[in-house]
């Protein structure tokens, strides 16, 4: 068994059944964020662009699919651009004229972000802007200032509100030795509990594989890093057909002020 933080669906539907994805896809963080803000924010129009890559491509033919299945109106999704782009007025001024709710930055880099953001601002786009992937505060504040305020992102799997005294002392520990904080490392910490939890609960799982995958249909174990009763489960039936997922809060943040603030906390099954 491994426990891979990659994508591509092929590793965990069958035939394969050895890959556990350790934390939130964006084909299941996309539809969630743009099922929140149809429904509690009236988006109705949406566009996308992306780089001309093929997971930023294929990010953006994922949340076309799921934009479309919510009943949103797509009103852009070939525009691209080179990834080394530095101007990106070109790219969204057509985009910007159609007066999109929501404009989808698919899978963009961090070191891009605020430059698309500044460059659709500046262009006049008064709507949102969002993301499936985790973002850089510090970045978008170097590189758009106010401007990236309310530009939405994915964070890690916690947040002040619910993590547990074990997750913070993890955070301490983490700032002390590299000097700042990276909110992804969040999704992280859970590889190594599942692992050991799903031993103990089936001791023969340490070196039978297929022990550790029929204990894996029942499993549940606390969640050592949230407040409260959650859970420690394998999920993943919806988007996989099995599960081959670890269960992590899925965070999704709004940038404000010069730093991240939690959207919403949701999750997959």
């Amino acid at each position: 068994m491994y426990f891979p933080y990659a994508f591509p669906k092929e590793l965990y539907t069958k035939p394969a059944s050895n890959a556990v994805l350790g934390m939130i896809a964006n084909y299941q963080s996309g539809p969630a964020i743009y099922k929140y803000l149809k429904d509690n924010k009236g988006v109705k129009k949406v566009a996308f662009v992306a780089a001309n890559e093929s997971d930023p491509l294929s990010q953006r033919d994922g949340g076309v699919a799921a934009a479309k299945a919510l009943g949103l109106e797509v009103v852009a999704d070939r525009d691209t651009y080179q990834n080394d782009t530095r101007d990106f007025t070109p790219v969204l001024t057509p985009i910007v004229g159609l007066k999109p709710d929501l404009l989808v930055l698919s899978g963009v880099a961090p070191a891009n972000a605020p430059l698309l953001i500044r460059s659709a601002r500046e262009l006049g786009y008064k709507g949102m802007i969002s993301t499936e992937t985790a973002q850089d505060a510090k970045v978008l504040a170097e590189g758009a200032g106010d401007l990236a305020d309310g530009f939405i992102s994915v964070g890690g799997a916690s947040t002040p509100e619910i993590a547990s005294d074990r997750m913070k002392a993890f955070v301490a520990a983490y700032t002390k030795k590299f000097g700042e904080y990276n909110d992804e490392s969040n999704t992280k910490v859970y590889a190594l509990d599942y692992i050991l939890e799903t031993i103990k609960a089936d001791p023969k799982a340490i070196d039978n594989i297929d022990e550790f995958k029929k204990t894996m249909d029942t499993f549940s174990a606390p969640n050592p890093y949230l407040k409260g009763e959650g859970k420690l489960s394998y999920v993943g039936t919806t988007s996989f057909g099995q599960k081959r997922q670890v269960s992590v809060p899925m965070v999704v943040n709004e940038y404000k002020g010069g730093k991240f603030q939690t959207l919403f906390v949701g999750n997959v099954d």
